[in-house]
């Protein structure tokens, strides 16, 4: 392979990772990276990052989002082959986000604020009652973090059984000691 062309596959690379890290995805950076400098077939990808239950999803995602392009029709003779997108590198790709993912998490940040907003500000919830109410999946947690990072929402208690994580407005001052 030629060393410049290698560089600049090394480069998108370095780019595609860079940029999964800056969504926080480890597992799209190990799809990524098993890909590799070469097209690579989808057997081949699974084989090298274990075919798991998500994997899959995962480099769907990674075909929307434009980072990865397959090519070929599939089946026996010509299968499809996934390569990293050879604009990766000439875009900054920062702010590129899943738009379906934001638009959940934004719905549900919406439900937990709604809720804590709805009782007294002085009165803290659960992370039990939240999910009781907004409902008991992985976007709850995520939301729940995203609100208390950026201050919108704050969270009080240790965690786990003895002292739960109890959550309340940011604006809210602390309640008083019983």
């Amino acid at each position: 392979m030629n060393p410049t062309l290698s560089m600049v596959i090394n480069q998108k690379v370095r780019a595609a990772v860079g940029l999964c890290q800056k969504l926080d995805k480890t597992r799209q950076m190990d799809l990524i990276a098993a890909m590799g400098a070469e097209a690579a077939t989808e057997r081949q990808i699974l084989n090298r990052v274990g075919d798991t239950r998500y994997t899959r999803e995962l480099l769907r995602k990674l075909i929307s989002m434009n980072i990865v392009e397959r090519t070929g029709k599939g089946g026996l003779h010509d299968p499809f082959l996934y390569k990293l997108s050879p604009f990766l590198g000439a875009f900054d790709l920062s702010y590129v986000q899943d738009p379906i993912l934001e638009r959940r998490m934004k719905r549900i940040e919406g439900k937990i604020l709604d809720l804590l907003s709805d009782n007294d500000r002085m009165v803290a919830r659960s992370e039990r009652c939240i999910r009781t109410v907004v409902g008991d999946n992985t976007g709850t947690g995520k939301a729940l973090r995203r609100l208390v990072k950026s201050s919108k929402v704050k969270r009080v208690g240790k965690g786990g059984a003895g002292s739960p994580f109890m959550y309340r407005l940011g604006g809210a001052p602390p309640p008083p000691p019983s």
